[in-house]
């Protein structure tokens, strides 16, 4: 399928400058004045979302004649469902603690419930729209590309750390994610996978309540693997 890179830059474009005013704090104060008192006041990266949400909508409306090959739900929508929903079942076992006096099962509920939310919001650009748009690319270079993509679509430039280790952990990251998108063909176990990268570097610490939802997020994507396994071979006998 020939790639059509005017599209591509259109939907870059929109993406990264819808981001960059709230990568760069702008939109900070109208988020905590529409958020106050509630415990996302602090989580103004949410806006984040939007600006790829909106250019995919935008770019999947005017730019059609593209790969389908990855969809929301994918070949198997009961299958994806459950993946996706096993960082929210787990976190809720967990719990995670907060200085917001929430009850840690609750807060462990709500906060990544939340970030399922904004992770969708994002690949639905990143994946439902660009990685199908760029179908036809080397794989690697397809994954890397959107990998470079997504750090600059961060603005994050201030310090070594940005330059020389962020870069690596959107590369690494984002390779994985696109690899995961390509072999399930859907984007809600990239969500699940993205979902779990935030609650484990963005809920404010690393302790037992984190490693424990890791845990049961795991165990739970493999038995989920092998029930599937289990039925198809029992589908197919």
């Amino acid at each position: 399928m020939k790639i059509n890179w005017k599209f591509i830059i259109i939907f870059i474009l929109i993406a990264l400058g819808l981001s960059y005013p709230v990568q760069q704090g702008y939109l900070n104060d109208f988020f905590k004045s529409i958020t106050k008192n509630s415990f996302i006041s602090e989580s103004g990266y949410l806006l984040a979302g939007f600006s790829t949400l909106i250019a995919a909508l935008i770019l999947l409306t005017i730019h059609q004649n593209i790969s389908s090959r990855i969809t929301v739900f994918g070949d198997d929508k009961i299958k994806n469902i459950l993946i996706l929903s096993l960082p929210i079942i787990a976190f809720s076992i967990s719990g995670l603690e907060n200085n917001f006096g929430i009850n840690i099962w609750l807060y462990g509920f709500f906060y990544s419930l939340m970030n399922t939310i904004y992770a969708f919001t994002e690949e639905i650009g990143w994946r439902r729209y660009l990685q199908n748009a760029l179908e036809g690319l080397n794989k690697n270079v397809k994954y890397i590309s959107i990998s470079i993509i997504w750090w600059i679509w961060h603005f994050r430039f201030d310090t070594q750390f940005d330059f020389f280790i962020f870069p690596l952990i959107c590369i690494g990251g984002g390779f994985l994610l696109g690899k995961l998108a390509d072999d399930i063909k859907s984007i809600l176990p990239v969500v699940a996978m993205h979902n779990l990268m935030i609650l484990t570097t963005n809920s404010g610490s690393f302790g037992k309540n984190e490693i424990m939802g890791i845990a049961f997020v795991v165990l739970g994507w493999i038995a989920i693997e092998q029930i599937w396994k289990r039925k198809k071979a029992y589908n197919t006998v």
